[in-house]
């Protein structure tokens, strides 16, 4: 795979925490960006409305969903390919008609991701770089 570099503007003597958070700071742009198009294309399929996006850094979820429309999502998918960010964007999106997960639910899921399992099963092994 090739190299890939960031430019990050910082001081010359810039400490490791800053250089952290500036490129912490990058990834979350770029995941608000991801994230903001993949939802409107997913919404659009399933047919529903997001109220509200937002970025997470939960310790145990991917992401969440709220009946009012507001979906949640760990800014560190975006350390994923897009048919990994793609299922859990669907999966929350789908809660919006199914709060669940019956097999109804994972139905809603199936229409717009039919093989969303190998990307669920991906992300359950999913090992991500130490961000401290």
């Amino acid at each position: 795979m090739p190299h890939r570099l960031l430019h990050v503007g910082l001081p010359q003597h810039a400490t490791p925490a800053q250089i952290r958070d500036a490129v912490q700071a990058w990834l979350q742009r770029q995941a608000r960006q991801v994230f903001e198009e993949r939802c409107r294309l997913y919404a659009e399929r399933l047919g529903v409305r997001v109220a509200r996006l937002s970025l997470s850094s939960a310790q145990t979820r991917w992401g969440s969903a709220s009946a009012s429309g507001a979906i949640r999502l760990h800014w560190r998918l975006i350390h994923f390919g897009l048919a990994t960010i793609d299922y859990v964007v669907a999966h929350e999106l789908a809660h919006l008609r199914e709060m669940n997960h019956s097999p109804r639910f994972w139905d809603v899921v199936r229409s717009v991701l039919p093989d969303y399992e190998r990307a669920k099963d991906g992300l359950r092994q999913a090992v991500l770089p130490v961000f401290d």
